[in-house]
């Protein structure tokens, strides 16, 4: 299939408020994790949602966000016209900041399904504002919008906090009926970055009063889950019984992704760099020693085939906790 937009990822949300099950909301930055996620995808019949937030979209661009960005999807786009799934892309955690330099031409050149906009550190009627303006200049392109009330403890790219805010209800009616947002991200005691479920005081009960609200009030967007890596699968389950409709993983995609890179590196050792006090030169394979490296090892696809293994084991299983497996638009 090939890449596709809001209005057909809006189909994927539609569905899964129906049925009850959430889509994970993938994070990636170069290939090898894009490879993984979409074989893991593809095998179990589920509609992929990637994400690319500012910062890596900078380092794709080699510190120039938009032609990383232009780079990025136009890998996606490649690879997903061989996929027998929906494939989207959603600007993760985009501030008003960069409205008009990074989701203005976004939306112009096509390369989002639907976007982000992280006003949640300003003021409620800012945060209403900046996020009325991106819902308006989106609709056009029939891109979906994304906005946050609350706040979430921790470090997620650019993005930073101190201290968590619970998301209050009635905000939140309010909010999706002021800004008319496609979807709503909820504080609900989750932590960016490295954290551990079981130390975190998490409101399932909260995530369940906010749908509940939202759909009486006529406003039923679906519930967003940041920080959700360190969850566990039951307390995953939970949210997503409560209304959560999107989780979003990036943490632990880069912590697999070292994780198997170091060990790999690690094991290979011997083969890859000379005993320690021998000289050697990377240019010319000249070794004091007479030692040489295996390119059978050293050479960046093998340790990359591995990574992109190692994503694709970890994406099953988040899509099992999900229940999204054979739930693609086109399964």
């Amino acid at each position: 299939m090939p890449y596709l937009g809001g209005e057909e990822l809006k189909r994927v949300y539609q569905r899964a408020q129906e049925e009850g099950f959430a889509l994970v909301a993938n994070n990636f930055a170069e290939p090898n994790v894009l490879i993984g996620l979409l074989a893991a995808y593809s095998e179990a019949k589920s509609d992929l949602l990637l994400q690319i937030s500012l910062g890596a979209a900078k380092f794709a661009g080699g510190g120039e966000p938009l032609p990383g960005l232009r780079a990025l999807v136009g890998y996606v786009r490649a690879l997903a016209a061989e996929a027998e799934i929906g494939v989207f892309v959603n600007l993760d955690h985009i501030t008003p900041d960069h409205i008009d330099d990074f989701i203005v031409p976004a939306l112009k050149e096509g390369l989002c399904s639907s976007v982000m906009i992280d006003a949640s550190a300003l003021p409620f009627e800012d945060n209403v504002a900046a996020t009325k303006r991106v819902v308006e200049l989106a609709q056009p392109y029939g891109v979906l919008v994304e906005g946050e009330l609350g706040k979430i403890k921790g470090v997620e790219d650019e993005i930073a906090s101190d201290e968590a805010f619970y998301t209050d209800p009635e905000e939140a009616t309010e909010f999706a009926a002021r800004t008319g947002a496609d979807l709503l991200a909820v504080s609900v005691g989750t932590q960016h970055g490295v954290s551990k479920g079981r130390e975190l005081t998490l409101r399932v009960d909260l995530a369940r009063e906010i749908a509940a609200r939202l759909r009486e009030a006529g406003h039923p967007v679906p519930l967003v889950l940041h920080g959700a890596s360190g969850l566990s699968e039951e307390q995953v389950r939970a949210l997503v019984a409560a209304g959560i409709r999107k989780v979003n993983k990036d943490t632990t995609y880069q912590y697999v992704y070292a994780q198997t890179a170091c060990t790999f590196y690690l094991e290979n050792r011997a083969a890859i760099l000379p005993p320690e006090g021998t000289g050697f030169d990377p240019i010319t394979f000249e070794s004091g020693a007479g030692w040489s490296p295996d390119k059978k090892l050293f050479d960046p696809r093998v340790v990359g085939r591995k990574v992109q293994g190692a994503i694709a084991q970890v994406a099953r299983e988040m899509l099992r906790q999900v229940g999204s497996e054979g739930r693609s638009i086109y399964a």
